[in-house]
């Protein structure tokens, strides 16, 4: 009886010592099979802080996050109005970059986002802008240039 508890002890002492002393792989794989604290407390340390996602911080209730921009509803609202500009650019591009002009702004300068930074539409872009010989389709790829500077402006602000 007395062996049997010896060897149990010696062969627990060994998993011990392998795990601490042994190599850093085999001790990231075990702390997985064995619930991964100490990988936690491991990564506590070596950051010099919590986790975020722990919930409560030393001294104190966890910190609200800020809660999102826009909702989904919002979002949805601009993928629409986006697939019926980018659909009246083939038929008519001037309106649609008007369209997605005026759009952008009511709609960002509704949420309090201020709309300084939006590119100018196609009341910017006067008639004589072109150059003389290739008018149609400077004056189209002008206004495409425009229409994508706005979709990446309004991008940006919705993904803030």
């Amino acid at each position: 009886m007395v062996i049997t508890l010896i060897v149990i002890l010696v062969v627990l002492a060994a998993l011990a010592a392998m795990f601490f002393l042994g190599p850093a792989g085999w001790r990231t794989s075990a702390t997985g099979t064995f619930g991964g604290l100490s990988t936690r407390v491991g990564k506590f340390i070596e950051s010099g802080r919590a986790d975020p996602r722990s919930g409560t911080g030393a001294g104190g209730a966890a910190a609200t996050p800020a809660p999102p921009r826009f909702t989904d509803a919002d979002r949805a609202y601009l993928d629409g109005v986006w697939k019926h500009v980018q659909s009246t650019f083939v038929s008519n591009p001037r309106v649609a970059v008007t369209l997605a002009h005026s759009t952008a702004e009511g709609f960002f300068t509704a949420h309090g986002v201020p709309t300084d930074g939006l590119p100018e539409g196609a009341a910017g872009l006067a008639e004589g802008d072109a150059a003389e010989g290739d008018t149609a389709e400077q004056d189209t790829e002008t206004l495409r240039l425009r229409l994508l500077a706005i979709k990446t402006w309004s991008d940006r602000e919705a993904a803030r």
